[in-house]
């Protein structure tokens, strides 16, 4: 079967190789990757990666239409590469979807979910575990800290993301696969949807939901470990960057913050041993290593010229952001 990650993404060049690497792991063998006006050399990172045959990458510069996230799964439905997949994950570069079963493979949960169309596993939000810096090591084994199964910290927690077969649907979302609105066949039966537990979601997904509820949420074969912040100092890296589903800038801000620096329990389940051999192969090509270092290189810059701003500064070194002074009526 051909499994096959998409995804858009802009300025992930610290994170990028650990993200495939890891995917490749656990068995994914295709991977389709959309990237929007990068300013940090991972354009280029990703185009080497599509000359070495590991991914394929495609420009997706930001419209005065849809936002890129959306404009980009709009171009990927109509890829012959990406439609003909067996199966299709749509994921953020923050996001790793651990397996629990079996090898801990895509396979597994496949296995796990015998006759499913579509099966959608939830988030595992990580916190910052009060970490400050910016580090070179792995993302996935220097945050161990994440969300409650069974308590959900806020609306947030239990979203989810949909492994799904393309064939059985219309057209692609954030969260889900979708169908076109004037279809009179999206009925009860038309699919089998589950959760990472291999039970029913129930019909009232079929046409919209993105997050489960105490009947189904389920972290029994999978969650989606998803790094929202990384650390205080990789969270203004971030603050720059925006979102991939929104031309709002602002929209990260301190608030923001709070609701994802998550870390009530200790969550470090996640299988890394497959990552580096993976990495040390792709960065033996003398120049996938060379431009890694410069995306490297390029986003300490940018957060030395961050940390010059003194609000910035007292939230790396506390973990506060000053509370701005109101001018006076």
């Amino acid at each position: 079967m051909r499994k096959l990650l998409l995804s858009t993404m802009k300025n992930e060049g610290p994170y990028l190789l650990e993200w495939l690497a890891y995917h490749k792991s656990i068995g994914f063998t295709d991977f389709c990757i959309f990237s929007n006006d990068c300013t940090d050399g991972s354009n280029l990172m990703l185009n080497r990666l599509d000359q070495m045959g590991v991914i394929r990458h495609f420009d997706n510069p930001l419209g005065p239409r849809m936002d890129p996230q959306r404009a980009a799964y709009s171009r990927a439905n109509k890829l012959d590469f990406v439609r003909s997949a067996d199966w299709v994950l749509i994921i953020d570069a923050d996001e790793f979807l651990n397996v629990h079963v079996g090898e801990r493979t895509i396979d597994a949960l496949i296995e796990a979910c015998p006759g499913a169309d579509a099966v959608s596993i939830n988030w595992k939000m990580m916190g910052s575990g009060g970490q400050a810096h910016m580090s070179d090591h792995l993302v996935t084994e220097r945050f161990t800290r994440g969300s409650t199964n069974d308590k959900p910290e806020n609306g947030l927690v239990w979203g989810f993301k949909t492994l799904f077969k393309p064939s059985k649907f219309d057209y692609f979302g954030v969260h889900r696969p979708k169908w076109e609105k004037n279809r009179e066949d999206v009925v009860p039966g038309i699919v089998r949807w589950v959760n990472a537990g291999n039970e029913e979601m129930g019909e009232q997904y079929l046409r919209k939901g993105w997050r489960s509820n105490s009947e189904n949420v389920s972290y029994e074969f999978a969650q989606v470990n998803h790094y929202a912040i990384k650390s205080r100092e990789e969270f203004l890296l971030k603050r720059l960057r925006g979102t991939a589903n929104s031309k709002n800038k602002d929209r990260i801000d301190t608030d923001y913050w709070g609701k994802y620096d998550i870390n009530s329990q200790q969550e470090d389940s996640i299988p890394t041993d497959g990552i580096r051999p993976i990495l040390d192969e792709w960065l033996a090509d003398p120049d996938l290593a060379a431009l890694n270092r410069a995306c490297l290189d390029c986003a300490k810059r940018v957060l030395d010229y961050q940390l010059q701003n003194a609000e910035y500064r007292t939230f790396v070194d506390t973990g506060i952001f000053p509370k701005k002074q109101q001018e006076p009526a």
